[in-house]
């Protein structure tokens, strides 16, 4: 790599680490205007001790770690989704400084085009984009938990207990427990309904404890106990097969869960489909009814999970099309005014940053789920062509 690529290379990549601090800095400094009683109110009860309240200096410490410990995983999150708009913007700066230093200007007088100059800028973007995509695949589904968690569980490592209330799996049993551990995956005071295909309960299971181990439940005081026959004696029962795990009950109870899966997550999903019909239809009383309501249902998490998938590939695409749509506005051989150039960069760099994002989370009517959240790309990419095409080097 040349001086000058090296050079170009190293103002873009500051730009941009300081773009994501300067917003994330905002973010939360607007969040602590707004929530600074709550933090400190977490902090006082958190830092408690037997000689009662902590000291202003502790709580103060204990009050900054509590807002880093609660927004560093959604930062992460939306890191993700802020990228194309921050490689833009970064973007701008760097040529900018050029600009404003007439070093284009010699550039050009050197002998060397305005595409030569593009080419550290756009491979900084692929790398940044690279991370992205690592973040989604690996980062992301292993802070999946703490994403989920509100301010009064900051500084906790896992989700507390949730219950789960009447979730059906692939064989239309309905588990119900007071609570659900996902980091210890296991259940307590569990209840499952065995129903019949035309719909009413056939038999109950209860147990007080539930541990998920290699495709089942493994059932603590397991009892199952006829529902259709009062004379059959009860059973004691040690285990139930299932394809409800503990993944499919975090998806069942936060309906944001399925944004934090990685691609190898999804693709297990859609390989049990009968899993994604997590809905019950007991006020319905015709089984055909029933069936077409939970075969609607699935179909409609597929498209979702489908959409989720590739539209991490396409928002990545967009950002790159995007980021190449405005060179005319900023690679400019002669000194001109930025701002004014900004200005008109600005919408056709909104629109194409999140054009990606609304097509890969709106379905579009006609068009499989794998192929729509590409419709913004493909519009993207003439103009792109036609931009890096238009520069006047």
């Amino acid at each position: 790599m040349k001086t000058i690529d090296r050079y170009i290379a190293r103002q873009y990549l500051l730009n941009i680490i300081a773009l994501v601090i300067i917003l994330f800095s905002f973010i939360i400094a607007i969040d602590l205007s707004l929530n600074f009683d709550k933090f400190m109110a977490l902090a006082t009860k958190r830092g408690m001790t037997p000689e009662g309240d902590p000291s202003t200096a502790r709580k103060l410490l204990l009050t900054i770690f509590l807002v880093f410990d609660y927004w560093w995983p959604k930062l992460v999150q939306l890191f993700n989704y802020m990228i194309g708009l921050i490689i833009i913007g970064a973007m701008g700066f760097t040529c900018s400084q050029l600009v404003r230093h007439r070093e284009f200007v010699a550039a050009v007088a050197g002998g060397i085009s305005l595409h030569r100059l593009m080419r550290p800028i756009l491979l900084v973007a692929i790398l940044v984009t690279a991370v992205q995509a690592i973040s989604f695949e690996y980062i992301i589904p292993n802070i999946a938990d703490l994403i989920q968690r509100d301010r009064e569980q900051a500084s906790q490592r896992r989700l507390e207990s949730l219950p789960v209330r009447l979730v059906p799996d692939g064989q239309r049993r309905l588990f119900y427990a007071r609570s659900f551990e996902p980091e210890k995956k296991q259940m307590l005071d569990v209840l499952i309904i065995e129903r019949s295909p035309a719909g009413p309960a056939t038999r109950t299971i209860s147990a007080t404890r539930a541990l998920w181990r290699d495709g089942g439940w493994d059932l603590e005081n397991g009892v199952a106990e006829s529902r259709s026959s009062q004379s059959a004696p009860r059973e004691k029962i040690t285990r139930i097969l299932t394809d409800l795990d503990p993944v499919a009950l975090k998806i069942a109870r936060f309906s944001g869960y399925s944004q934090s899966l990685s691609w190898s997550q999804i693709s297990e999903m859609l390989r049990r489909p009968e899993l994604l019909a997590l809905a019950t239809n007991d006020n319905q009383p015709d089984a055909a009814r029933d069936k077409e309501r939970d075969l609607e249902v699935r179909d409609l998490r597929v498209a979702e999970l489908e959409r989720i998938r590739y539209g991490r590939v396409a928002i990545m695409l967009c950002n790159i099309l995007a980021l190449l749509a405005v060179t005319p506005f900023f690679l400019r051989r002669e000194p001109t005014s930025m701002i004014l150039e900004s200005i008109k960069a600005a919408p056709l760099a909104i629109g194409g940053v999140m054009g990606g994002v609304l097509g890969a989370s709106a379905a579009i009517p006609g068009l499989p789920p794998q192929v729509g959240v590409f419709v913004p790309a493909l519009i993207l990419l003439p103009l792109a062509i036609a931009a890096v095409t238009s520069v006047r080097t």
